[in-house]
């Protein structure tokens, strides 16, 4: 058994009982959540989730393992209970592999890598992927990627196909999981493997992405995708947005107060700050390969990871919106460790009070981040809610108005949707929606009035 496990048994037992108590408190509210904004469309509006047949008579198409799931959750219920109910497991599933792989791969002291543990589990910003139940292709994808890491921590002859396969269900589950092979190979790199060792580790996954990207190029909806995606942008003003959306993911990781859609406009042009933010990005992921390569480094490791992750989402492909905080779900992680073996390193140069207090401030940070999570997922508890948080958070965004605009017409509130619409109206003429919808709501509102 390793050192750090052992240590762990030793003193502490407690933590990750600690740990899943408190993820579990803090998404308690959770479970009785509606279902919200893109989950009518991919499930409750969508027949092939319906039932196990239904997704059969599907195939081929996007995410069939996702939508698998939504299939069985749709069969045992079709309220929304099941689905966030799934999805807070996932989340706790999720804890407990990063968790193994944590004590097993990091070179942190076991408090260390409970702490690590904690405050990615805890983290506000992951509850996009895990109480918004569209997210679940996120965090389920994700189970994938750490069920892999821990296979390759234990080694063995069959962990570099049994990481294949784990790629092979995440790539049914979401498409932007080819990067997974690049992640095992940035884990084994700094963990001492040699060129030709990390080559035969991870061929396997490699071959199934392969195989993967060759399926892709020839289904209809695939195809569509990708045309659909590179027709939005140029590649200068992809990389332009792109500099501005990893500004902003960088501040959710510091910030409490997530935001389902945030009001990110496309840059029209470099700007001598979005030159400057995008020459620091740049320097700091270009140090990071360099410290990797050269160094085998953990801490600069970490900062790789977190580009890896995103590569996919808010790499060169454009996407209609620039960011979205569910894809910070898996790249938390390594942010997390390298400031966490930053941390670690100067432990020695502490004063004998700061290190008598700190696994108490680590106590407190996991604490305050498990109750702004609670918070978080109260604003979940219904459409209005959320839709009335994210208008406070994106004033001048004209889709958040016309999100609740609907919410309030469907709880009732014919005067706020009016007013919602209205708003969404004003800040972007051209937009079709909030018209219609507005027409259709007053129209409604005379019928009712009308003499029977």
């Amino acid at each position: 058994m390793s050192d750090a496990l052992t240590a762990a048994h030793k003193g502490q037992r407690w933590l990750p009982f600690v740990i899943v108590a408190l993820v579990g408190l803090a998404w308690a509210t959770a479970l009785a959540g509606p279902f919200q904004f893109d989950d009518h469309n991919v499930i409750v509006g969508y027949a092939p989730v319906h039932s196990i047949t239904a997704w059969w008579e599907s195939l081929p198409g996007l995410r069939p393992l996702l939508k698998l799931s939504y299939a069985l959750n749709w069969t045992w219920s079709s309220a929304p209970y099941g689905f966030h109910l799934f999805n807070v497991l996932v989340h706790l599933l999720n804890t407990v592999l990063l968790a193994a792989w944590a004590l097993r791969a990091l070179p942190l002291a076991p408090r260390g890598a409970w702490l690590l543990v904690a405050l990615w589990a805890l983290h506000p910003v992951q509850t996009e992927a895990v109480t918004y139940i569209a997210g679940r292709s996120v965090s389920l994808a994700t189970t994938f990627l750490f069920a892999g890491l821990w296979l390759f921590a234990h080694g063995g002859r069959a962990a570099p196909w049994a990481a294949a396969l784990c790629t092979a269900l995440a790539l049914g589950v979401r498409e932007t999981a080819w990067v997974f092979p690049l992640l095992f190979a940035l884990v084994a790199w700094v963990r001492g493997a040699r060129p030709r060792e990390l080559l035969r580790d991870i061929s396997p996954s490699l071959a199934v992405v392969a195989l993967a990207a060759l399926a892709f190029l020839v289904e209809p909806h695939y195809q569509r995708m990708i045309e659909t995606s590179f027709a939005q942008r140029d590649l200068a003003a992809q990389l332009r947005g792109q500099v501005l959306a990893h500004g902003w993911l960088l501040g959710q990781l510091l910030a409490l107060s997530p935001n389902i859609d945030p009001d990110l406009r496309l840059p029209s042009a470099w700007t001598p700050r979005l030159v400057l933010q995008a020459l620091l990005l740049a320097s700091v992921a270009v140090l990071a390969l360099w410290r990797v390569l050269y160094a085998r480094s953990w801490l600069a490791a970490g900062l790789l990871w977190y580009v890896l992750c995103l590569l996919p989402t808010n790499g060169l492909m454009p996407r209609v919106d620039l960011a979205s905080e569910r894809h910070l779900y898996p790249a938390l992680a390594g942010p997390l460790w390298s400031l966490l073996l930053l941390a670690q390193a100067r432990r020695a140069a502490m004063p004998p009070l700061s290190l008598r207090l700190a696994p108490w401030s680590a106590a407190a940070l996991a604490l305050l981040l498990a109750y702004a999570t609670l918070l978080r997922n109260e604003d979940y508890r219904s459409e209005l809610a959320l839709w009335a948080r994210t208008a406070q958070q994106s004033p001048q965004k004209a889709r958040v108005w016309n999100n609740l605009g609907m919410a309030c017409r469907d709880a009732g509130d014919v005067e706020c949707a009016s007013a919602a619409f209205a708003r969404a109206m004003a800040l972007d003429p051209e937009d079709p929606k909030p018209v219609l919808n507005l027409y259709f709501l007053r129209k409604q509102m005379q019928d009712a009035s009308a003499p029977q």
